[in-house]
């Protein structure tokens, strides 16, 4: 069949006709041209969150959010850090950083971005009121002041040598939006100055955009974009390997042979700074006993989870929060070894009780083999004589608990350093909010961190607060995961980010 746009046969008409009929040819074979070149980018996530607000901390949220929204620092998918909405930034004293905006930059709506809109977002992220999910990772900032329509001056309470970093994960807000349209607007059809324009928002199923063409940074180079929320693993790996969908999330460790093997779709993985741990409950019995917990962490044999479930492709953590090349690793520490017999010992010294079983909450498709892993632990607890089940929920409830901190006794999490300690530690904090264990000497080191530009006085106060938490264990320490995606063999351009944030602008789709 001969392509819609070759070249149309004229008639033997008169030469006004001839002029009028080319014309109009070439308009049609223009748009038909269009039409066809008019290409739909779609993914398979595994999670979704239960809205589009911004400042949900979670990189499941984060990464739909950050498709319409830019921030003013930004990260590539190797982990730098880059200019984004400021073209510069710089301390100019121990309290206040300036950042200088792009010009001309626009929001969906065709208005200017402008420094008020930035003062906006940082007054209404650090506003308790609003409950900004991520405020931990700008905690020392007190407010912003408008230097000139493109210029802006950010206070924080002391040093602050973070804030850049920090500001990656701050999505800047229109201030007429939300102004005009009020929050629970916002939150199903967000509007920022991103490379996509959200169209439609259908919690749990879909969420469907259309390109930015005038965006700062250049076009996507798809016209649409698609995410689909595809719980399970192997409806996943299906839809990419019908053709269904073009790129997914989460391909299981033990499937990324068949996907290698079918000569329809690759793998694209990268290591990420996420540290996956079991967080306790340690305001109720039996995690409230540091005894139970130290017997949980003897309990379970993650060398061989490591090997037989992650095939080696994931990192064991050392008995501390953070992964080996994160700025604040303590190299002295290292995980406690599988001791079955030391973990029954510590167990009855604490009066366990045996009878009550214990449950443990994860969701589907959030982390690497993340629900395998969980019943692998139950069935090395049973070993033990604990009874442990596994909750497995959708993310919007899982989100639902996180938000009140009613998370049962043992729930996974994945905590993202993006290379510095600051990042991880910050949820252990009474501060961040996420975590019901407190410790008063960890709380000071984390503010001594965070005051001093001191780089080797940062990491040998890390190093500590890593001691600490292994000495307690507010969490059992598991992997380092990889990010692990499946794109089929019509993806050309797209690259696994070691932060799991979908990149789209340069991907193409033959």
């Amino acid at each position: 069949m001969k392509s819609a746009c070759t070249s149309i046969k004229r008639p033997k008409t008169p030469t006004r006709l001839l002029r009028l009929f080319t014309a109009a040819a070439a308009l049609v074979a223009v748009a038909t041209c269009h039409a066809l070149a008019a290409t739909t980018l779609t993914i398979g996530a595994a999670t979704f969150p239960d809205s589009l607000m911004t400042g949900v901390s979670s990189a499941t949220s984060e990464s739909l959010i950050l498709q319409t929204y830019d921030t003013l620092v930004a990260r590539d998918s190797d982990g730098n850090f880059v200019p984004a909405l400021a073209e510069r930034w710089e301390p100019i004293d121990d309290t206040t950083w300036r950042f200088h905006l792009r010009k001309g930059v626009k929001f969906h709506d065709g208005k200017d971005l402008t420094a008020e809109d930035v003062k906006f977002t940082i007054d209404r992220v650090i506003d308790p009121q609003t409950a900004y999910g991520f405020l931990g990772r700008i905690s020392q900032v007190t407010g912003a002041v408008v230097v000139d329509p493109h210029t802006v001056d950010i206070k924080t309470k002391s040093i602050f040598p973070t804030l850049p970093k920090g500001l990656t994960d701050v999505a800047i807000e229109a201030e007429h939006y939300y102004k005009e349209v009020g929050a629970d607007v916002v939150k199903r059809q967000p509007m920022g100055t991103g490379p996509f324009i959200a169209k439609k928002w259908v919690p749990g199923d879909r969420y469907e955009l259309e390109a930015n063409k005038q965006y700062w940074n250049g076009a996507p180079k798809v016209d649409r974009l698609v995410i689909r929320q595809i719980p399970e693993a192997a409806t996943r790996l299906a839809a990419l390997l019908s053709g269904e969908v073009d790129i997914i999330e989460e391909v299981p460790i033990d499937s990324v042979e068949e996907v290698e093997a079918s000569g329809i779709a690759q793998i694209q993985s990268a290591a990420t700074t996420v540290g996956l741990v079991l967080t306790y409950d340690v305001r109720k019995p039996p995690f409230d006993n540091p005894k139970v917990r130290e017997a949980f962490d003897y309990a379970v044999d993650k060398q061989l989870i490591l090997k037989e479930i992650l095939k080696d492709k994931a990192e064991l953590l050392e008995g501390q929060l953070v992964t080996k090349k994160t700025l604040g690793y303590n190299p002295d520490i290292k995980a406690r070894p599988y001791n079955p017999e030391k973990a029954k010992q510590l167990l009855q010294e604490a009066n366990f009780d045996f009878s009550t079983p214990v449950t443990i909450m994860t969701q589907a498709g959030k982390y690497v083999s993340d629900v395998d892993i969980c019943n692998a632990i139950a069935g090395m607890l049973l070993e033990v004589g604990i009874t442990a089940n596994i909750n497995v929920v959708e993310s919007g409830v899982y989100l639902k608990q996180w938000a009140v901190r009613e998370m049962g006794p043992i729930y996974m999490v994945g905590w993202y350093s993006q290379g510095d300690a600051d990042f991880a530690t910050v949820w252990y904090t009474e501060a961040g909010k996420r975590t019901t264990w407190t410790n008063s000497e960890y709380e000071d080191l984390f503010r001594k961190a965070r005051s001093t530009l001191d780089e080797g006085e940062r990491r040998k106060t890390y190093a500590r607060m890593m001691q600490i938490l292994h000495d307690e264990n507010p969490s059992m320490f598991l992997y380092g995961l990889p990010a692990v995606y499946g794109s089929t063999s019509k993806v050309q351009g797209f690259k696994a980010a070691y932060d799991k944030i979908l990149r789209l602008t340069d991907v193409v789709v033959k």
